[in-house]
């Protein structure tokens, strides 16, 4: 029965060990409804008030963040994301257009 107990000891301090080593090899954290990497240098801010995909005011703390290509993209919600999906580009252009 101790030599159960050490060898349970040993691998979870085993593994504890590797996560501490390895860490989080994903560069984007999931907080509530949202996913972010703005954190990262060079990523350039989402310059709009509203949702790139439907045009719905964003609420704060509820959008769905991401970057792309460098730049953060924020969306009303993770739905509008498979629309984005189908034409980025399209998109992606209308962070370009004036205001």
């Amino acid at each position: 029965m101790k030599t159960l107990k050490s060898l349970a000891a040993s691998a979870l301090l085993t593994g504890a060990a590797a996560l501490a080593v390895v860490g989080c090899k994903s560069d984007t954290h999931e907080q509530g409804s949202s996913i972010t990497s703005t954190s990262s240098a060079g990523v350039k801010p989402y310059p709009l008030t509203k949702c790139i995909v439907s045009g719905e005011a964003l609420e704060s703390g509820k959008a769905y963040t991401f970057v792309r290509n460098g730049q953060e993209i924020k969306l009303c919600c993770k739905d509008c994301l498979a629309d984005f999906d189908k034409d980025p580009a399209k998109f992606m252009a209308k962070l370009n257009e004036p205001k």
